[in-house]
């Protein structure tokens, strides 16, 4: 049981470097002024994405889940075609219970390090978040 702690821990590591690289990435720093900017944040729990709304005033949000992928697009008022972010995980996220929280500016998706028994939503979709802006004096 202690290898395949150790392995994991260790592949967790890698990716951790590769996660550094991908925000790093000249092509990540285009995506962010493209489509909508995204910070990543690793607690002990959890993963959390952080997508940057201050620029953008979003109607809809939509998560999917694909094997190692999360799928984050997001709808504006005023746009027809969905804004994509593309985010790799080293593990599947189909028995990963998503949550997200929507903050000033910022909505906060987690996506949980520990599996749950069964299976979780590959899909969900919030419409109307755009609402902090409007309170805003």
């Amino acid at each position: 049981m202690g290898k395949s702690k150790d392995k994991e821990e260790c592949y967790l590591e890698n990716w951790e470097e590769r996660m550094k690289d991908w925000l790093l990435d000249p092509e990540t720093v285009r995506l962010d002024e493209k489509e909508f900017r995204i910070d990543f944040l690793d607690t002990t729990d959890a993963f959390i994405v952080e997508v940057e709304t201050e620029n953008i005033c979003p109607d809809e949000l939509i998560l999917k889940k694909s094997d190692h992928q999360l799928v984050i697009s997001i709808r504006l008022k005023d746009e027809i075609k969905e804004r994509c972010r593309y985010v790799e995980f080293p593990f599947c996220l189909r028995q990963r219970d998503l949550s997200y929280s929507l903050e000033h500016h910022t909505i906060e998706i987690t996506v949980p390090k520990q599996e749950c028994t069964e299976k979780t939503s590959l899909v969900t979709r919030v419409q109307g978040i755009c609402n902090d802006r409007d309170h805003i004096s």
